[in-house]
């Protein structure tokens, strides 16, 4: 695996973005419209707004570990047993919101485009091309982010300027939803939002300095919470509460909303190629950070030798559902919990790191 490619702003930002737009992509909107209504667009600019200052202060903690990577900081600051214990623990968690992030795309693709198709199939459909990814390293996985993520941008943007006769100002009114502590409480303290930072911690000895890591991080937030704020705003305007929470795949279903003409009204399998794209560019994040944490544990710093083992949890921990509904609830409660793992984790191993001074070690 070559690591000798420092990437830059521009590359981790749009690797960030990539990697939360999979789920907002694939089934957020609806969830977070159950909890507050037509107000979803007003907690996620919330959820930026705290998700910021939370990077900033976990930030300037970390300055002087960029170098090193979360998982080696961990291991440095706890011990190898407690600290290598926190990693393999950290890397179940992120193992297990991907494998359920797998069954959903599974499960949505076969109920899209391949009904007949059996698991195992879908699985040699999505996670082959993760773990290929996965081996070529984490350079490779950041070029192909940086290649979908622009078509994603302008395919959205593109949808929500087709949608705009279906926007009705009814449809987001009353403006704040089912009232602002429903807000607050949805912003604060369900579905993570934007949990993905821990990624810019855990992936940091691959970024060309610790100003690049915080502009990364500062940028990367600022957009995903612009891009999502906007997206949920075109969701609800365009489908009237309370159906708006019943649209299981958002992304798909507003593009065969759209009829304008024999060439546009074939959006959908177009749409469903940049989203299985997003997904999968996403997985193979959420493997390599997986590998990471594992190969700090390790003492090594050569991931490969994880990914094959890790796709094959994916698998078998995705497969563990049974049935689809399942599955939806199951990562319904790792999105709602997870969030509380990864920032009591930051936390403890900074203040760890920095009680114990290992910059000076």
């Amino acid at each position: 695996m070559k690591t000798d490619r420092r990437l830059g702003v521009i590359s981790m930002t749009l690797l960030f973005i990539n990697l939360s737009l999979a789920k907002y992509l694939l089934v957020l909107p609806s969830l977070i419209v159950r909890e507050v209504g037509n107000s979803a667009w007003i907690t996620q600019l919330l959820k930026g707004a705290a998700a910021l200052g939370l990077f900033a202060a976990f930030a300037a903690l970390y300055k002087p570990y960029t170098e090193l990577g979360l998982g080696e900081v961990n291991r440095r600051a706890l011990g190898k047993f407690f600290g290598g214990t926190l990693n393999v623990a950290l890397s179940a968690m992120i193992i297990i919101r991907g494998a359920f992030l797998f069954r959903t795309l599974s499960e949505a693709l076969r109920t899209l485009e391949a009904a007949s198709a059996s698991q195992e199939f879908m699985a040699l459909f999505i996670l082959v091309p993760v773990a290929i990814c996965a081996m070529k390293g984490f350079n490779a996985n950041a070029d192909i982010s940086s290649i979908i993520m622009p078509f994603t941008v302008l395919s959205v943007g593109a949808m929500a300027a087709i949608l705009a006769p279906h926007f009705r100002f009814s449809n987001i009114t009353p403006i704040l939803g089912k009232g602002p502590v429903e807000i607050v409480t949805a912003a604060v303290g369900k579905f993570g939002g934007f949990f993905e930072m821990i990624f810019l911690f855990i992936f940091s000895r691959y970024i060309s300095g610790y100003k690049t890591f915080k502009r990364s991080g500062l940028i990367g937030i600022g957009a995903i919470a612009a891009i999502t704020a906007v997206f949920m705003l075109m969701y609800c305007a365009t489908v009237p509460y309370p159906a708006s929470k019943k649209f299981f795949f958002p992304l798909y279903q507003l593009s065969r909303l759209i009829m304008a003409g024999a060439f546009i009204q074939h959006l959908e399998p177009l749409v469903v190629f940049i989203w299985a794209g997003i997904v999968l560019c996403a997985l193979t994040t959420v493997t390599l950070g997986a590998g990471e944490l594992l190969a700090s544990a390790a003492g090594t710093k050569d991931v490969s030798g994880f990914v094959p083992i890790l796709a094959a949890i994916i698998f078998f921990a995705g497969e563990l559902p049974q049935s689809e509904i399942m599955a939806y609830d199951m990562y319904r409660v790792v999105l709602n919990v997870g969030h509380y793992v990864y920032i009591a984790a930051l936390l403890l191993i900074l203040l760890m790191a920095r009680g114990r001074k290992i910059e000076k070690a």
